[in-house]
């Protein structure tokens, strides 16, 4: 139908993909020249995979966060790609929701003729009765009630608002509203929306002949039972107070505060009596959503980085700055005073080892170990959840059988898991979100262009940079290079050696070559850019490599790299464009250092490597929803 050809369908799913597939695809048919949007909240690996197939098989656009971003947020992500792709009307869709033609033919005809209105259809049960044709929510007592009792309760104050389950908005409309509010993340973001609708003068409304049905709780609760998921009870409870704060005066705001665990008893009786025979998941998730539902703050997250140093890790330091500047995130930096007796809704971890590892005397680890010991039983006494970033597959060696069982009792009280690849997979069966390795350029901007004059490219030199250790390989790149004294090479090596032995052998190697020079202290930001920006080619001779900073820095300051050929690497070889990220399979040769080198003087890759990807705004917001998240039931 031509009438459809102006439309995009978007499809938010969260969970086991047949839903998507059983619904979604009889949407899609009938709903041709229509374009479909799926966004996959992220809920495990197999599912995310099952998506992707799927939209690959059916021809719909894909959009994959790298982490469950809540209902609205979803929309959001699912309306900006439709947009983008020319859509003039934005159908939203449940995934456990059909529509036919016609139906749909007549919402695009009414928000077109109306571009302010947000339509919603009749929605019907699968047995055919009306579930929902417009609600009303009163504005007094926080009652919802359908528009076919409006005779019943004249001159009530209220706000008539239709489900998220399936709508219609115009381009005009929806870019005016912004999209779903998404602190929301579940339920009540629509009566939010149409709040919004009629706030910036539009109207909602219902229209005449348009159905669909919607088989409801499809994600929340388990087929065949009355009882809602934890997730249902505390986002209707939490985020019915967060409504009356965002949209009521303070006497009614007042007034639903008083009606509130009335309210929550309701919520929590449309789940049956029946649940209450095991009654800890849902009352817990029910005083929760009251507890949360008073607070109005920023979650506060304590980092387990100690203080911001010149020597701090830049992808840890850009962090923490970007999560500051968000208004919905509190960042609070470790010590043990306050990782044992303050206050905090997060602990988010990097790297934990390192609560232990750190001090040098016996005695100070000693002290180390019993203060991680009171900071875990803090943990586990105030139910506070971890979220740790996974940066190392393994744990590193010379660990006392007390440190693994303290990293043990960590990783138990980990509620969600941070990757920065999708490859990664780690050990804990927890939720898993995907957050890429934000670029270096804001960071490393400054510091060029206080450069007195550009740095000139030293033909052929090839550059090593950062911690020597045994893994990365620098012995065997040392060993391609000594075994080939023909080869035209400036090899420069810039870095901390990890012990006594490594160093001698690169000082070794530079006094007895003089193609190879060594800078063996640490390097400041200034000579850090200054020296890959002095080199034709980065080399990380790594013997196994998985998330690499150093990689993301050279191709932030704009200098071609050669890498070992992994999947990761391959993946971001088409990320960042042509020319800039080579790779190299099994041990490294002076064959490849030769093939890389000639590569880059032959074809120097264009432009600068696109990173567009790895923005450090979007890497806070995705954490901020990480951190949310992991407070939810």
């Amino acid at each position: 139908m031509s009438e459809l050809s102006r439309l995009a369908v978007v499809v938010v799913s969260y969970g086991d993909p047949a839903l998507l597939e059983r619904h979604a695809t009889q949407v899609a048919a009938a709903l041709r020249p229509a374009r479909i949007v799926v966004v996959d909240n992220h809920s495990t690996d197999t599912h995310r995979t099952a998506v992707r197939r799927l939209c690959e098989r059916e021809g719909w656009t894909g959009v994959f966060p790298g982490t469950n971003t809540g209902f609205g947020a979803g929309c959001n992500l699912g309306a900006a790609a439709a947009l983008a792709e020319g859509a003039e009307v934005l159908l939203f869709v449940n995934p456990d929701a059909t529509i036919g033609a016609e139906s749909a033919v007549r919402l695009v005809a009414a928000v077109e003729a109306e571009p302010l209105l947000l339509a919603g259809p009749t929605v019907l049960g699968p047995d055919g009765s009306v579930a929902s044709a417009g609600i009303d929510l009163d504005l007094d007592t926080g009652a919802m009630r359908p528009w076919r009792r409006r005779a019943e309760h004249p001159g009530a104050e209220t706000l008539p608002w239709v489900t998220g389950a399936c709508f219609a908005v115009t381009r005009e409309l929806w870019e005016r509203l912004a999209g779903f509010d998404e602190r929301y993340f579940l339920y009540w973001e629509d009566v939010d929306l149409c709040a919004r609708v009629r706030a910036f003068g539009g109207r909602v409304a219902v229209v005449d002949g348009a159905t669909a049905v919607h088989a409801g709780g499809g994600t929340q609760r388990a087929e065949g039972s009355r009882a809602k998921s934890p997730a249902y009870y505390y986002f209707n409870i939490r985020n019915r107070a967060l409504f009356a704060r965002t949209w009521l005066s303070r006497e009614r705001e007042q007034a639903w505060r008083r009606g509130a665990v009335g309210a929550a008893y309701e919520i929590l009786m449309r789940g049956g009596r029946r649940q209450l025979l095991r009654p800890v998941r849902p009352v817990s998730a029910v005083l929760r959503g009251l507890r949360d539902g008073r607070r109005d703050r920023p979650v506060r997250v304590l980092e387990s980085v100690r203080e911001l140093r010149a020597t701090t890790n830049p992808y840890i330091v850009q962090l923490v700055e970007t999560l500051g500047r968000r208004d919905d995130t509190e960042v609070v930096l470790f010590s043990f005073a306050r990782a044992v007796a303050g206050r905090y809704d997060v602990f988010h971890v990097h790297w934990p080892e390192l609560l232990l590892t750190s001090a040098r005397t016996p005695l100070r680890r000693l002290a180390r170990r019993l203060l991680t010991t009171a900071f875990i039983t803090r943990l586990r006494l105030t139910r506070t959840p971890v979220v740790r970033t996974w940066h190392n597959l393994v744990r590193p060696d010379g660990l006392s059988r007390w440190d693994h069982r303290l990293l043990d009792a960590l990783e138990r009280r980990t509620r969600h898991v941070i990757r920065l690849t999708d490859q990664t997979a780690p050990p804990l069966d927890v939720p898993t979100s995907t957050i890429v390795h934000a670029h270096y350029r804001d960071w490393f901007e400054p510091v060029v262009d206080a450069f007195a004059e550009p740095v000139e490219t030293v033909d052929r030199r090839v550059l090593y940079f950062g911690l020597i250790k045994p893994y990365k390989g620098v012995e065997q790149l040392l060993e391609a290079v000594t075994d080939s004294p023909e080869a035209d090479l400036d090899v420069r090596l810039v870095g901390s050696p990890s012990d006594p032995a490594l160093a001698d052998q690169v000082r070794a190697a530079a006094a007895a070559d003089a193609r190879v020079s060594a800078d063996l202290s640490y390097a400041d930001d200034a000579t850090l850019a200054a020296e890959i920006a002095a080199a034709a080619l980065v080399v990380l001779p790594y013997r196994a490599m998985h998330n690499s900073g150093a990689l993301l820095l050279a191709l932030s300051l704009d200098t071609p790299v050669l890498a070992p050929d992994n999947e990761v690497n391959r993946l971001l070889v088409e990320e960042v464009g042509e020319g800039w990220l080579h790779l190299f399979e099994g041990g490294l040769g002076i064959e490849d250092l030769e093939r890389a080198l000639k590569a880059v003087a032959a074809n120097p890759p264009a432009g600068r490597p696109d990173l567009s990807a790895r923005e450090w705004p979007e890497s806070a917001a995705l954490h901020a929803a990480v951190f949310r998240a992991s407070l939810y039931p």
